[in-house]
């Protein structure tokens, strides 16, 4: 029997370009070998190519210099399932695409979508969980409907006219001091921000901006961040270990997630009880199957005064050598190609 075909999509044009890359290379060096790999690689500008250089250039994000690089589309043909590629003019078959796109066109349900069109299996939740995960608005309208505990916030949209210092006012009022400000729909901490005062609220809210034309206001909430990964679909759903991240430094932003930077991340989680250990698991749980998950997920909380505090999920979280997805089931007992094998046997009994 033939290996199956595995097409993993990496780069891709979001702010996470970076965070893909490093994902990718980690999935690399790990896949299991009873599978082929067909590497696309997407330019920050959107242009896709089939890459075919050493794993080290992708994680080096070299990979765009490659000279046999060939330009490719993913054909939403049924009968083609897979990518024609330009330059041979020929169609490469794959049986299963593995997205390590994290962020805007990726993980927003537009790869979702054109991989539901052309019926190839893919890893990664359905186009319409997805979308609702990527938009923190929709996710938070969702759990908050169905009684899940999650901190108070404000929706602020680009279009319409604020008078900042009345906005900041009402803000205070509503929401208390200090606050955060992100971008509704990004990730990796990319424009989310901690303020304390008008000033920092006027200058975070425009950087905000600049990435959505809709941001989050959201009541700070004391405590640190725990969560878990998730995976399945209908009836069997599994929740990994609990992780914790304890950090010396405001916000856990960009630098503690990818430079350990003033960071210790435990997993399984040392300093929470085993009895609230099995409720965050079975929290996440309920959370993945509210938002219609259906493949993969990372649910994060906040623990602390408040108790158990729903932050938000990552339908494709990073997958880098110390990140916090693999690293919940591998304390689960899971290898980290054990993982991947799971994930992409899920993706192929789904459909």
């Amino acid at each position: 029997m033939e290996n199956k075909m595995i097409a993993v999509l990496f780069g891709g044009q979001a702010n996470e370009h970076p965070v893909s890359l490093m994902s990718t290379a980690s999935i690399l060096r790990n896949m299991p070998a009873w599978y082929d790999t067909y590497l696309v690689g997407i330019t920050r500008d959107g242009r896709w190519y089939h890459y075919q250089g050493s794993i080290d250039d992708i994680e080096n994000d070299k990979w765009e210099e490659h000279p046999d690089n060939e330009e490719v589309i993913l054909s939403p043909n049924c009968d083609h399932h897979g990518f024609y590629q330009l330059d041979s003019r020929s169609i490469q078959r794959v049986d299963v695409i593995l997205p390590v796109l994290h962020g805007r066109n990726g993980e927003d349900g537009t790869v979702q979508g054109l991989c539901q069109l052309n019926g190839i299996p893919y890893v990664s939740c359905s186009m319409t969980s997805s979308a609702l995960v990527m938009d923190k608005h929709f996710t938070h309208v969702i759990c908050e409907s169905a009684g899940v505990l999650m901190a108070r916030y404000m929706i602020l949209r680009r279009h319409e006219e604020h008078d900042l210092e009345e906005l900041f006012q009402e803000v205070e009022q509503k929401l208390g001091l200090p606050c955060y400000v992100k971008p509704v729909s990004e990730g990796s901490s990319f424009g989310a921000h901690k303020v304390s005062n008008f000033l920092q609220f006027e200058e975070y809210l425009a950087d905000a901006f600049s990435y959505d034309d809709k941001v989050l206001v959201e009541e700070f909430i004391d405590g640190y961040e725990v969560g878990a990964g998730v995976m399945g679909y209908g009836g069997n759903v599994e929740a990994g270990e609990v992780f914790e991240i304890i950090v010396s430094s405001e916000m856990y932003g960009y630098a503690e997630k990818y430079e350990g930077y003033k960071t210790v991340i435990n997993t399984p989680a040392k300093t929470i009880p085993r009895e609230l250990q099995e409720k965050i698991r079975t929290e996440a749980v309920r959370i993945y199957r509210l938002l219609d998950c259906d493949m993969l997920a990372r649910v994060d909380f906040f623990y602390g005064s408040k108790g158990l505090v729903f932050n938000e999920v990552n339908s494709i979280p990073g997958f880098t050598s110390h990140s916090l997805y693999p690293a919940s089931f591998k304390a689960a007992g899971m290898s980290y190609s054990s993982i991947i094998d799971r994930l992409i046997q899920l993706a192929l009994d789904r459909k």
